[in-house]
């Protein structure tokens, strides 16, 4: 099916690495036009609220843009590269989820090694037979914070993951830096360096991240996330639910243990005339 269109080399290569770059999938004049009608729109409009924006960024995630009525929600359905995710599958596919990822220029944060399973296995799907398209708004470069991969990875399926919370105080899963270490020796890893238009297919296993963009030039992708046809979950609602309550459970602790941690701190200083943290002040500086 997928080595009929594609080519046996495509399909091929798919299932060896996890992924498969379709270089200029899309006209780039469409996705600069989508891009910048993205960057005219009023970010802070845009977020929900604090934990979509990130340090001096008004919007770094955009969630559930395939349901809109504009370019990126145009490229986010296009039926041919859906259909092409079904080939290399094998199987018809279908978007159950969708974002945009911002990495600002100079300050966009850095996104853990993980498979996106982590997030997908527990809303009850039965297989990890899942994956993205990502297409590729802007440029990306090793410089403004590539999409690294670990190629082969997915044949693993589910890794252990060690949860965190990421700078806006949610829960995150990473996979630890000694089972990356192992991975690394046996798989080694690539920088993933493409164009606008783009698309990067890759499998759910797939381990991945990006680093900080501290670089002069935005980021900027557009996930579709899509299931398989015959890889039905069961109990989505229920599972679902469960699983954001754990997050969250997770959230509330971490936020209530530095809630407490710095009013201690606050009111040790408040109580104090000394210097209570920092450095301390030098004898001829106490004038």
């Amino acid at each position: 099916m997928g080595q009929a269109k594609l080519g046996k080399a495509a399909f091929d290569a798919f299932w060896r690495d996890g992924f498969y770059l379709q270089r200029s999938f899309f006209d780039p004049k469409k996705v600069e036009a989508a891009a910048a009608w993205l960057r005219s729109q009023d970010h802070s409009k845009m977020a929900k609220s604090w934990t979509e924006q990130e340090p001096a960024v008004e919007l770094a995630v955009w969630p559930t843009v395939h349901t809109g009525d504009h370019p990126i929600a145009e490229l986010a359905n296009d039926r041919d590269m859906l259909d092409m995710a079904g080939e290399l599958m094998g199987a018809p596919v279908y978007i159950w989820s969708s974002k945009v990822n911002i990495k600002a220029a100079w300050c966009g944060t850095a996104e853990y090694h993980h498979q996106d399973l982590v997030y997908w296995k527990d809303r009850g799907y039965p297989r990890d037979e899942m994956l993205s398209c990502m297409v590729y708004l802007e440029p990306h470069t090793i410089q403004n914070a590539a999409l690294v991969v670990l190629p082969g990875t997915h044949k693993y399926g589910y890794i252990e993951h060690e949860p965190f919370i990421n700078i806006n105080g949610l829960s995150k899963y990473m996979v630890p830096p000694a089972t990356l270490s192992d991975l690394y020796r046996k798989h080694g890893y690539k920088v993933v360096e493409a164009q606008p238009g783009d698309v990067l297919f890759f499998h759910t296993s797939l381990v991945h991240g990006s680093s900080h963009n501290i670089s002069p030039h935005s980021r900027t992708i557009l996930l579709s996330q899509l299931n398989t046809v015959g890889n039905e979950p069961k109990d989505v609602s229920e599972n679902a639910r469960l699983f954001n309550l754990r997050r969250s459970q997770q959230e509330k602790e971490e936020a209530e243990r530095r809630y407490r941690f710095f009013t201690e701190k606050y009111e040790k200083q408040l109580g104090s005339k000394d210097v209570t943290f920092g450095a301390p002040i030098p004898e001829r500086e106490r004038k």
